[in-house]
């Protein structure tokens, strides 16, 4: 399969294997040409916030044309931009459905030889083996020894009582002025 098709970066989501912990919704990485393999870099990271996260948005600079391919991806059914757009570019990898819940966070995450977690290791496993997601990016048509930098943001989905709260305060606010009370 190749993503170098003239619009690189491609980014696109997967499945990964022995990962970074992500323990808050904000990271990023660095792009490098010359850390390509095949035309593509790789970028392993595993959801360890302790929620499901419904949107993985990557801010990319300005400099390059964008997109992304989530085919095959078992996380979202969707991603924009999927045409090709100048940087400074918002990836966004979204939209849930039956077949695509989300990344899972995972409970328990293991590195090195004591099994316990550290921040800041490079190869670790999770217990929920879907929690540990994969950012590859194409970068077979940018110029040699090219690089940019990628924040990330992992955007959780709303807990079932915020969402129970939001319910019951518009439910409130309709009864009231149903009754014809002055708000």
């Amino acid at each position: 399969m190749a993503l170098a098709d003239g619009t690189d970066p491609v980014f696109k989501l997967g499945g990964g294997g022995g990962s970074i912990p992500l323990t808050s919704d904000t990271f990023s990485f660095t792009v490098s040409q010359a850390d390509a393999v095949n035309g593509f870099v790789s970028f392993d990271f595993i959801n360890f916030t302790g929620a499901v996260i419904q949107e993985l948005d990557l801010l990319a600079p300005g400099g390059f044309v964008f997109s992304c391919d989530n085919t095959g991806d078992p996380y979202f059914n969707a991603c924009a931009p999927t045409t090709p757009t100048p940087g400074p570019t918002t990836i966004s990898f979204l939209g849930l459905d039956e077949a695509h819940a989300g990344i899972p966070t995972a409970t328990h995450v293991f590195c090195g030889d004591d099994g316990e977690f550290e921040e800041g290791p490079i190869n670790c496993t999770a217990d929920v083996p879907a929690s540990d997601f994969l950012i590859t990016v194409g970068v077979a048509d940018m110029p040699t020894g090219s690089s940019f930098d990628v924040t990330g943001k992992l955007i959780p989905a709303a807990e079932p009582s915020t969402l129970l709260m939001v319910l019951a305060a518009g439910l409130g606010f309709l009864a009231v002025k149903r009754s014809g009370f002055a708000v």
